[in-house]
């Protein structure tokens, strides 16, 4: 394991763990990936930095995610989700409810994945994130109406947001569905 500490401060390490964490994930070293996120973890709890704790649950989460332990990737994407809407940053709630739905999109928990979608979706317009983001949103709404067609897709929209999904919106899911449809 790479030891850090004693070198530089307990911050500066824990930030140098999740970037170390980061390349590791990205060179499909899981477990090395989830130890040096759990160190970052350990430091930002112990500081009570929860903003940067909550990197460290998303972390953990995607790598979960990746070796398709589900359940476990709930558990960090919830923790990861609980601080980041205490601490209002709409940015990285927005990542964590996306991974959150494609989480369990995998596990063909179609229904609660459109859930955190349109999640997703609203807070993306309310906060007026980059529209690549809102691309994205689109897209995995069109995935969910293609799953669960237009009659399911409509009720949980309704639910969750009460009302129709219509106008822009309405026409931009259905668009990409009909696209993913002529792509399969």
């Amino acid at each position: 394991m790479v030891e850090i500490v004693g070198r530089t401060s307990l911050i500066v390490a824990a930030g140098i763990y999740h970037e170390l964490g980061e390349v590791a994930k990205l060179q499909g070293n899981l477990d090395f990936a989830k130890q040096l996120y759990y160190k970052a973890l350990q430091i930002y709890e112990d500081k009570e930095d929860w903003y940067n704790a909550s990197d460290e649950y998303q972390g953990l989460g995607e790598i979960a995610k990746l070796k398709k332990n589900f359940d476990e990737a709930i558990v960090y994407f919830q923790k990861a989700l609980d601080i980041r809407i205490e601490l209002k940053i709409s940015n990285k709630i927005s990542a964590t409810l996306i991974e959150y739905g494609k989480t369990l999109e995998q596990q063909n928990n179609y229904a609660d994945a459109l859930q955190f979608y349109i999640q997703v979706l609203c807070n993306d317009i309310k906060h007026r994130h980059n529209e690549e983001w809102i691309y994205e949103d689109i897209q995995c709404l069109a995935r969910m109406l293609q799953q669960l067609g237009e009659s399911q897709f409509q009720a949980i929209w309704r639910e969750a947001t009460s009302e129709e999904c219509a106008g822009e919106f309405r026409e931009a899911i259905w668009a990409a569905r009909d696209r993913l449809e002529t792509e399969s």
